[in-house]
């Protein structure tokens, strides 16, 4: 049952039953949970691994509530081998691209030390209609996935909807550059073992590979998605890489990492990692896929965060030393002055 919910979650990015409003979520398309649910998907993860002409793509997505039933669609620029991914890949793709924390050194007294509060330093499978042929279908643990190209975006959505996929009205325009392209659409939906599973949480990873000249992750379909997004592509290559192509224009990503890294999932040569994330408040401006390209050099970044911290004992002690100190040679003052007033005098 655990692992069922595990590796039911890698679904929850696409589309689902019938009389659900569109969330639109990601590259692929996006996540529709189904009726009785409020699950949405609200970011997503990619790793794009691309050497001597082989991309492959590794994907997991950010689901907030649950829902039971999930599909999930990908273009991809041709014939595509389609697998589930490593699940611990993305917390060890985060814990090597973590900014480089330094830091600095106080040394006021009483703070931190639970007298004066808390100190706030820090950083802290039907027959498939006309214009559609459908080159593969399988099951992939609990998902049933389909390869297929089209001859237009009505008639890819025509037999998706004829296949249990609910089509939102924007979806066959969306398609359509990229089946101009010639390009592969990959879809995928839950094929439940049980009754009554759902679907939550960060979604283990869905891996596709395939061939391609250029670095390319695809993201025109997120044009339908009617709430912010936010996308973090780690690009792991023979050298550090630069984004020449973004989604939108006015909207540049931010450079997270750059540096060769060790990992067996990044196997030399493609071990230089170059990680970036963008948010798009606006997804109905998103025009163009992401492309990337080596860089001029292979110069590495890091992220810094400076944190505060207070080394407040020693400082603490001696100033209550101090302190001691002085009432101790104002209490001798003290009593000599009294003394010498209560004095008989002669």
């Amino acid at each position: 049952m655990k692992l069922w919910r595990v590796v039911a979650g890698v679904l929850a990015v696409g589309f689902v039953a019938a009389g659900v409003t569109p969330a639109w979520a990601c590259a692929c398309g996006g996540y529709l949970p189904d009726a009785q649910s409020q699950a949405r998907a609200y970011g997503e993860n990619a790793l794009v691994q691309h050497t001597r002409g082989i991309e492959q793509i590794t994907l997991s997505m950010a689901v907030r509530g649950t829902s039971k039933k999930a599909a999930w669609i990908m273009p991809v620029p041709a014939a595509a081998k389609v697998e589930l991914g490593d699940t611990d890949l993305f917390w060890r793709l985060d814990r090597m691209t973590q900014p480089k924390r330094v830091v600095k050194k106080t040394y006021w007294p009483f703070r931190d030390l639970g007298i004066l509060g808390r100190s706030r330093d820090g950083v802290g499978a039907a027959a498939p209609p006309s214009g559609v042929n459908v080159r593969q279908q399988m099951v992939l643990g609990p998902f049933a996935v389909t390869r297929l190209t089209g001859s237009s975006g009505t008639a890819v959505t025509d037999w998706l909807g004829r296949n249990g996929y609910v089509v939102p009205a924007t979806l066959a325009t969306n398609l359509t550059p990229y089946l101009t392209e010639k390009w592969e659409i990959v879809a995928v939906k839950l094929a439940p073992k049980r009754d009554g599973e759902t679907l939550s949480g960060a979604t283990p990873p869905l891996r596709l590979t395939f061939a391609s000249e250029r670095i390319v992750y695809p993201m025109r379909l997120s044009k339908g998605a009617t709430t912010a997004q936010t996308v973090t592509v780690y690009v792991a290559a023979d050298h550090r890489v630069d984004a020449t192509k973004v989604p939108y224009d006015g909207v540049r990503p931010e450079l997270l990492f750059a540096g060769r890294v060790e990992d067996q999932a990044l196997p030399k040569p493609a071990d230089f990692l170059t990680a970036y994330t963008a948010t798009y408040s606006d997804p109905s401006r998103i025009t163009d896929d992401f492309t990337f390209a080596q860089s001029a050099n292979d110069d590495e970044y890091q992220r810094v965060t400076y944190v505060t911290e207070n080394d407040g004992l020693v400082s603490t002690l001696l100033v209550l030393l101090a302190g001691v100190l002085l009432i101790g040679v104002a209490a001798v003052v003290l009593t000599r002055v009294l003394v010498k007033q209560s004095a008989p005098r002669r």
